[in-house]
Protein backbone atom coordinates (compact mmCIF):
# COMPACT_ATOMS: atom_id res chain seq x y z
CA UNK A 1 0.00 0.00 0.00
CA UNK A 2 0.60 3.32 0.01
CA UNK A 3 0.19 5.03 3.18
CA UNK A 4 0.17 8.70 4.62
CA UNK A 5 0.70 9.53 7.82
CA UNK A 6 -0.31 12.77 9.21
CA UNK A 7 0.96 14.36 12.49
CA UNK A 8 1.56 17.88 14.02
CA UNK A 9 4.11 16.83 15.77
CA UNK A 10 8.06 16.92 14.03
CA UNK A 11 9.56 13.63 13.94
CA UNK A 12 11.37 12.04 15.36
CA UNK A 13 10.95 13.05 19.14
CA UNK A 14 14.54 14.75 20.32
CA UNK A 15 13.68 13.73 23.56
CA UNK A 16 10.21 13.61 25.89
CA UNK A 17 7.81 12.12 23.41
CA UNK A 18 4.81 9.63 23.33
CA UNK A 19 2.70 10.22 20.25
CA UNK A 20 5.52 11.46 18.33
CA UNK A 21 7.13 7.61 18.76
CA UNK A 22 4.52 5.70 18.31
CA UNK A 23 4.35 7.12 15.32
CA UNK A 24 6.98 6.76 14.23
CA UNK A 25 7.68 3.05 15.29
CA UNK A 26 4.66 2.66 13.09
CA UNK A 27 5.97 4.15 10.02
CA UNK A 28 9.29 1.73 10.48
CA UNK A 29 7.51 -0.85 10.69
CA UNK A 30 5.26 -0.51 7.74
CA UNK A 31 8.66 0.62 6.24
CA UNK A 32 9.71 -3.25 6.60
CA UNK A 33 6.87 -4.93 5.85
CA UNK A 34 7.43 -2.73 2.42
CA UNK A 35 4.86 0.27 1.79
CA UNK A 36 5.80 2.80 0.88
CA UNK A 37 4.91 5.70 3.65
CA UNK A 38 4.27 9.59 3.05
CA UNK A 39 4.44 11.98 6.22
CA UNK A 40 2.89 14.87 6.26
CA UNK A 41 4.50 16.65 9.24
CA UNK A 42 5.73 20.13 11.05
CA UNK A 43 9.18 21.28 8.94
CA UNK A 44 11.66 19.29 10.04
CA UNK A 45 10.85 15.81 9.91
CA UNK A 46 12.56 13.55 8.41
CA UNK A 47 12.68 9.91 8.63
CA UNK A 48 15.08 7.74 6.56
CA UNK A 49 12.67 5.68 4.09
CA UNK A 50 9.55 8.12 3.96
CA UNK A 51 8.32 10.69 1.71
CA UNK A 52 8.05 13.51 4.00
CA UNK A 53 6.01 16.77 3.55
CA UNK A 54 6.52 19.90 5.54
CA UNK A 55 2.68 21.27 6.96
CA UNK A 56 2.60 23.87 9.52
CA UNK A 57 -0.74 23.71 9.58
CA UNK A 58 -4.22 21.77 9.71
CA UNK A 59 -4.79 23.12 6.67
CA UNK A 60 -1.86 23.13 5.21
CA UNK A 61 -1.50 19.14 5.86
CA UNK A 62 -4.82 18.84 3.99
CA UNK A 63 -3.40 20.45 1.03
CA UNK A 64 -0.25 18.47 1.27
CA UNK A 65 -2.02 15.24 1.07
CA UNK A 66 -0.92 13.25 -2.06
CA UNK A 67 -3.90 12.15 -4.29
CA UNK A 68 -2.52 8.79 -5.05
CA UNK A 69 -2.59 7.24 -1.75
CA UNK A 70 -4.34 4.25 -0.48
CA UNK A 71 -5.07 5.71 2.70
CA UNK A 72 -4.55 8.43 4.98
CA UNK A 73 -3.64 7.82 8.89
CA UNK A 74 -4.37 10.88 10.94
CA UNK A 75 -2.46 11.17 14.46
CA UNK A 76 -3.74 15.05 14.33
CA UNK A 77 -6.98 17.39 13.67
CA UNK A 78 -8.93 15.03 11.77
CA UNK A 79 -10.59 16.47 8.14
CA UNK A 80 -14.45 16.83 8.14
CA UNK A 81 -16.37 13.79 7.22
CA UNK A 82 -16.43 14.73 3.01
CA UNK A 83 -12.84 14.12 2.39
CA UNK A 84 -12.34 12.35 -0.33
CA UNK A 85 -9.68 9.80 0.08
CA UNK A 86 -10.27 6.48 2.53
CA UNK A 87 -9.09 7.63 5.91
CA UNK A 88 -8.98 6.98 9.97
CA UNK A 89 -8.25 9.32 12.97
CA UNK A 90 -6.56 7.64 15.70
CA UNK A 91 -7.49 9.68 19.14
CA UNK A 92 -4.62 9.52 21.63
CA UNK A 93 -5.61 11.36 24.32
CA UNK A 94 -9.01 12.22 26.18
CA UNK A 95 -11.29 14.51 24.95
CA UNK A 96 -14.07 16.15 26.77
CA UNK A 97 -16.80 16.44 24.13
CA UNK A 98 -17.42 13.15 22.13
CA UNK A 99 -19.47 14.51 19.55
CA UNK A 100 -16.76 16.14 17.65
CA UNK A 101 -15.18 12.96 17.57
CA UNK A 102 -15.58 11.45 13.55
CA UNK A 103 -16.93 8.41 13.11
CA UNK A 104 -13.85 6.54 12.16
CA UNK A 105 -11.92 7.14 15.01
CA UNK A 106 -9.96 4.21 16.61
CA UNK A 107 -8.99 4.57 20.15
CA UNK A 108 -5.76 3.12 21.82
CA UNK A 109 -7.29 0.62 24.18
CA UNK A 110 -10.95 -1.04 25.40
CA UNK A 111 -10.99 1.48 28.16
CA UNK A 112 -10.24 4.18 25.79
CA UNK A 113 -12.59 3.40 23.61
CA UNK A 114 -15.79 2.43 25.96
CA UNK A 115 -15.48 5.89 27.85
CA UNK A 116 -15.59 7.69 24.48
CA UNK A 117 -18.47 5.47 23.41
CA UNK A 118 -16.38 3.90 20.24
CA UNK A 119 -16.06 0.03 19.20
CA UNK A 120 -12.50 0.02 17.62
CA UNK A 121 -9.27 0.11 19.09
CA UNK A 122 -5.72 -0.88 18.83
CA UNK A 123 -3.06 -0.77 21.54
CA UNK A 124 -0.22 0.80 21.36
CA UNK A 125 3.17 -0.61 20.23
CA UNK A 126 6.87 0.10 21.18
CA UNK A 127 9.82 -1.20 19.44
CA UNK A 128 11.37 -3.73 21.82
CA UNK A 129 15.43 -2.42 19.97
CA UNK A 130 14.79 0.67 22.04
CA UNK A 131 15.06 -1.14 25.43
CA UNK A 132 17.42 -3.25 27.59
CA UNK A 133 16.33 -6.21 28.95
CA UNK A 134 18.03 -7.33 32.39
CA UNK A 135 16.97 -9.91 34.86
CA UNK A 136 19.58 -8.39 37.28
CA UNK A 137 18.10 -5.55 39.19
CA UNK A 138 19.48 -2.36 41.43
CA UNK A 139 17.58 -1.45 44.55
CA UNK A 140 15.60 1.27 43.23
CA UNK A 141 11.63 1.87 41.82
CA UNK A 142 11.33 3.97 39.01
CA UNK A 143 9.39 6.98 38.49
CA UNK A 144 8.97 8.10 35.14
CA UNK A 145 6.38 10.45 33.46
CA UNK A 146 6.04 14.02 33.76
CA UNK A 147 6.30 15.33 37.27
CA UNK A 148 4.85 18.76 36.64
CA UNK A 149 1.72 17.32 35.58
CA UNK A 150 -0.30 16.36 38.92
CA UNK A 151 -2.62 13.89 38.22
CA UNK A 152 0.46 11.13 37.22
CA UNK A 153 1.45 11.49 41.01
CA UNK A 154 4.45 12.03 41.94
CA UNK A 155 3.68 13.71 44.78
CA UNK A 156 1.90 10.02 45.92
CA UNK A 157 5.47 8.49 44.80
CA UNK A 158 7.02 10.38 47.16
CA UNK A 159 5.03 10.09 50.14
CA UNK A 160 4.81 6.34 49.24
CA UNK A 161 8.76 6.07 49.02
CA UNK A 162 9.51 7.99 52.28
CA UNK A 163 6.77 5.63 53.83
CA UNK A 164 7.78 2.51 52.75
CA UNK A 165 11.39 3.12 53.22
CA UNK A 166 12.39 1.93 49.44
CA UNK A 167 14.98 4.49 47.00
CA UNK A 168 12.89 6.14 44.14
CA UNK A 169 14.80 7.27 40.98
CA UNK A 170 12.58 10.29 39.86
CA UNK A 171 12.40 11.38 36.18
CA UNK A 172 10.34 13.69 33.70
CA UNK A 173 11.15 16.84 35.24
CA UNK A 174 13.18 17.67 37.82
CA UNK A 175 12.07 18.69 41.56
CA UNK A 176 11.19 21.97 40.64
CA UNK A 177 8.15 20.75 38.67
CA UNK A 178 6.62 20.01 42.23
CA UNK A 179 6.57 23.60 42.44
CA UNK A 180 3.36 23.00 39.74
CA UNK A 181 2.10 20.04 40.80
CA UNK A 182 2.95 19.55 45.46
CA UNK A 183 5.14 18.24 47.00
CA UNK A 184 8.24 20.23 46.84
CA UNK A 185 9.33 20.54 50.22
CA UNK A 186 8.64 16.70 50.82
CA UNK A 187 10.66 16.22 47.65
CA UNK A 188 14.27 16.64 50.22
CA UNK A 189 14.87 13.35 51.42
CA UNK A 190 17.83 10.69 50.83
CA UNK A 191 15.42 8.43 49.43
CA UNK A 192 14.38 10.38 46.52
CA UNK A 193 16.52 10.74 43.65
CA UNK A 194 15.61 13.47 40.85
CA UNK A 195 17.09 12.93 37.35
CA UNK A 196 15.26 15.21 34.99
CA UNK A 197 13.87 13.58 31.72
CA UNK A 198 15.91 11.37 30.37
CA UNK A 199 15.73 9.79 26.74
CA UNK A 200 17.49 7.09 24.86
CA UNK A 201 20.15 4.58 26.09
CA UNK A 202 20.05 7.05 29.58
CA UNK A 203 16.61 6.03 29.69
CA UNK A 204 16.63 2.63 28.65
CA UNK A 205 19.19 2.01 31.61
CA UNK A 206 16.90 3.31 34.18
CA UNK A 207 14.19 1.06 33.11
CA UNK A 208 16.97 -1.74 32.92
CA UNK A 209 18.34 -1.00 36.35
CA UNK A 210 15.01 -0.98 38.10
CA UNK A 211 13.29 -2.96 40.52
CA UNK A 212 10.37 -2.29 39.41
CA UNK A 213 7.73 0.96 37.95
CA UNK A 214 5.93 3.41 40.24
CA UNK A 215 3.04 4.44 38.59
CA UNK A 216 0.60 5.94 40.71
CA UNK A 217 -1.66 8.04 38.21
CA UNK A 218 -4.69 9.67 39.36
CA UNK A 219 -6.86 9.79 35.90
CA UNK A 220 -8.23 8.09 32.98
CA UNK A 221 -4.96 6.83 31.24
CA UNK A 222 -5.64 6.04 27.57
CA UNK A 223 -2.75 3.61 27.39
CA UNK A 224 0.05 4.47 29.63
CA UNK A 225 3.17 3.60 26.65
CA UNK A 226 5.86 4.02 29.82
CA UNK A 227 3.99 0.60 31.58
CA UNK A 228 5.14 -1.34 28.02
CA UNK A 229 8.18 0.80 28.36
CA UNK A 230 9.55 -0.87 31.81
CA UNK A 231 7.64 -4.37 30.92
CA UNK A 232 10.43 -4.54 27.68
CA UNK A 233 12.94 -3.93 30.19
CA UNK A 234 11.77 -6.91 32.05
CA UNK A 235 10.73 -4.59 34.62
CA UNK A 236 7.46 -4.94 36.40
CA UNK A 237 4.97 -2.20 37.45
CA UNK A 238 2.96 -1.55 40.39
CA UNK A 239 0.15 1.11 39.39
CA UNK A 240 -3.05 2.09 40.22
CA UNK A 241 -5.98 0.55 38.26
CA UNK A 242 -7.02 3.62 36.47
CA UNK A 243 -7.84 4.23 32.71
CA UNK A 244 -6.39 1.00 30.44
CA UNK A 245 -3.84 0.10 33.05
CA UNK A 246 -6.29 -3.08 33.87
CA UNK A 247 -5.85 -4.31 30.59
CA UNK A 248 -1.82 -4.21 30.31
CA UNK A 249 -1.14 -5.10 33.62
CA UNK A 250 -1.76 -8.75 34.92
CA UNK A 251 -0.74 -10.10 37.97
CA UNK A 252 2.52 -12.03 36.39
CA UNK A 253 3.83 -8.90 34.91
CA UNK A 254 3.33 -6.65 38.09
CA UNK A 255 0.98 -5.66 40.85
CA UNK A 256 -2.61 -2.83 41.01
CA UNK A 257 -3.44 -0.97 44.23
CA UNK A 258 -5.90 1.63 45.37
CA UNK A 259 -5.26 2.20 49.09
CA UNK A 260 -1.55 3.58 49.91
CA UNK A 261 -1.77 0.70 53.25
CA UNK A 262 -1.81 -1.53 50.75
CA UNK A 263 1.44 -0.32 48.39
CA UNK A 264 3.77 -2.94 50.98
CA UNK A 265 1.75 -6.22 49.43
CA UNK A 266 1.96 -4.78 45.77
CA UNK A 267 5.28 -4.11 46.20
CA UNK A 268 6.29 -7.65 47.57
CA UNK A 269 3.94 -9.50 44.51
CA UNK A 270 5.31 -6.84 41.97
CA UNK A 271 9.00 -8.30 42.56
CA UNK A 272 8.36 -11.52 42.37
CA UNK A 273 7.23 -10.97 38.98
CA UNK A 274 9.86 -12.92 36.59
CA UNK A 275 11.71 -10.40 34.54
CA UNK A 276 11.61 -12.63 31.39
CA UNK A 277 7.46 -12.88 31.82
CA UNK A 278 7.53 -9.09 31.67
CA UNK A 279 9.26 -8.92 28.67
CA UNK A 280 7.41 -11.87 26.79
CA UNK A 281 4.44 -10.71 27.97
CA UNK A 282 5.07 -7.09 26.16
CA UNK A 283 6.88 -8.13 22.87
CA UNK A 284 3.74 -10.84 22.83
CA UNK A 285 1.06 -8.16 22.93
CA UNK A 286 2.36 -4.49 22.65
CA UNK A 287 5.17 -4.35 20.31
CA UNK A 288 5.62 -1.88 17.20
CA UNK A 289 5.09 -5.14 14.80
CA UNK A 290 2.12 -6.15 16.18
CA UNK A 291 0.59 -2.71 16.37
CA UNK A 292 1.25 -2.15 12.74
CA UNK A 293 -0.23 -5.78 11.84
CA UNK A 294 -3.30 -4.86 13.66
CA UNK A 295 -3.56 -1.37 11.68
CA UNK A 296 -2.49 -2.69 8.32
CA UNK A 297 -5.98 -5.16 9.18
CA UNK A 298 -8.04 -1.80 9.81
CA UNK A 299 -6.67 -0.62 6.14
CA UNK A 300 -7.46 -3.52 4.33
CA UNK A 301 -10.86 -3.32 5.48
CA UNK A 302 -11.18 0.23 5.11
CA UNK A 303 -9.82 0.26 1.27
CA UNK A 304 -12.34 -2.66 0.72
CA UNK A 305 -14.98 -0.86 0.98
CA UNK A 306 -16.30 -2.43 4.73
CA UNK A 307 -18.01 -0.29 7.32
CA UNK A 308 -15.18 -1.22 9.79
CA UNK A 309 -16.96 1.27 11.87
CA UNK A 310 -20.45 0.80 12.40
Amino acid sequence: MKICFVCDMRLPAKKYGGTERVVEWLVMEFLKMGHHIVLVAPSGTSIPGVTCIAADSHEEALLAIPGDVDIVHFHARPPKSDFALPWLYTLHGNTQDISLLPKNTVFISRNHARRHQGKVFVYNGVNPAEFVFREQKKDYLLFLSLIRRKDKGAARAMKLARRYEVPTVFAGGTRMDLLKSGGFRESFHPMLHFVGKVAGREKAEYFANAMALLFPINWEEPFGLVLIESLMSGTPVIATPRGAVPELITPDVGALFTDDDLFGDALERALGCSPKVCRDWAVTHFSSSVCAANYFKLYERIVSGEDVFA
